[in-house]
C-alpha cells in the first residue's frame, strides 16, 4: 500500500485505525486496545502491531482513551515509535471527538460511551472539562450508569417481568455479580444485554440526569454534539431531552475515526 499516514482511535476494548493512502482512499481496520494501562505493561507485546505497520515508515496520528496527560503521551509515543512510524502524536480522546465533531469550529462535545464527560472546545484547545469522574462517583449519561439503573431497577422491584429473571434469574444472582471482580465490566454490558427489554425510562432518566448535572449548570449552553456507541444509540432520548432544555443537538455520531479523517485531511500542510 501506498500509505500517506495513519490515524487510529484507542478506546478501552479496541483500537479503530484509518490507513490514508496517497491516492485518498482509506483503508480501515480493528486490532485491540492499546489503553495505556495494557500498552504499557510488562506483559505487552508489540509484535502484533510490527507485523501489521511495521513497513508502513509513515506518520501516526493516535488519540487515546488514558492520553490525557504529558507524562503517559510521551510513553506512547516512544512506545509506539518501536512499531516503526516516522512520526508519532499521541492525543488524548477528548480531542479525537472535538475534531470529528467541530474541525477547527469551537463547540460543545458530550462523550456518552461507557464513561461521560462534557468538554468544551474553542476550535484548537479543549479549555473546560465538566464531569468525567469515573465509574465510582460519576458518569451520569453513560453505558456504565445505565446499567447501574437498570440493577438498581431489578433490585428495588418486588414483581418481576418475566424477561427479567429469564436473563438475571434472581436478585441473588445479581448480588453475586456485583460481588465478582468483572463486576463494572458487567454492569458496563447491560445495555446491550437489555436493548430488547423495556428501559426506555432508564435511558431517559439517565439522560435527564448528563443535562442536569452537567449541561445547565453552564450559562449559555444552547447547542451540542455527542459521540459515543451508547449515546448513539439512544440518540433519539438524548435528542428529546436535551431539546426539551433548550440546547440544540447538531451532530451525533458513534465513533470518530472517520470524521477524523476529513480533518486530518481538511489540515494537511
Amino acid at each position: 500500500m501506498d500509505v500517506k499516514y495513519i490515524i487510529a482511535d484507542s478506546g478501552g476494548s479496541s483500537t479503530s485505525w484509518a490507513i490514508v493512502l496517497n491516492n485518498q482512499e482509506v483503508v480501515f481496520i480493528q486490532t485491540e486496545s492499546l489503553h495505556p494501562k495494557y500498552a504499557l505493561s510488562i506483559s505487552f507485546s508489540l509484535s502484533a502491531l510490527k507485523s501489521k505497520f511495521g513497513k508502513m515508515c509513515v506518520p501516526l496520528y493516535f488519540y487515546g482513551a488514558g492520553c490525557s496527560g504529558d507524562v503517559i503521551q510521551k510513553q506512547m509515543e516512544a512506545l509506539l515509535l518501536q512499531v516503526g512510524f516516522s512520526e508519532v502524536y499521541v492525543y488524548p480522546d477528548t480531542l479525537a471527538a472535538c475534531r470529528a465533531l467541530y474541525g477547527n469550529q469551537p463547540g460543545w462535545v458530550a462523550i456518552l460511551g461507557t464513561g461521560s464527560i462534557l468538554v468544551q472546545y474553542d476550535g484548537i484547545h479543549i479549555t473546560r472539562r465538566i464531569g468525567g469522574y469515573g465509574s465510582l462517583i460519576g458518569d451520569e449519561g453513560s453505558g456504565f450508569y445505565f446499567g447501574k439503573l437498570v440493577v438498581q431497577e431489578l433490585l428495588r422491584t418486588e414483581e418481576w417481568e418475566a424477561e427479567w429473571t429469564k436473563l438475571f434469574q434472581s436478585r441473588a444472582h445479581i448480588l453475586s455479580k456485583l460481588a465478582d471482580p468483572d463486576a463494572q465490566k458487567w454492569i458496563s454490558g447491560l445495555g446491550a444485554e437489555t436493548a430488547k427489554m423495556d428501559f426506555g425510562f432508564l435511558h431517559e432518566r439517565n439522560a435527564e440526569l448528563f443535562v442536569e448535572l452537567y449541561c445547565l449548570p453552564v450559562s449559555g449552553l444552547n447547542e451540542i454534539s455527542f459521540i459515543g456507541t451508547y449515546g448513539f444509540e439512544q440518540a433519539s432520548v438524548f435528542t428529546r431531552v436535551f431539546e426539551a432544555h433548550s440546547i440544540r443537538v447538531k451532530k451525533g455520531i458513534a465513533s470518530p475515526v472517520k470524521d477524523l479523517v476529513d480533518y486530518h485531511r481538511m489540515n494537511e500542510g
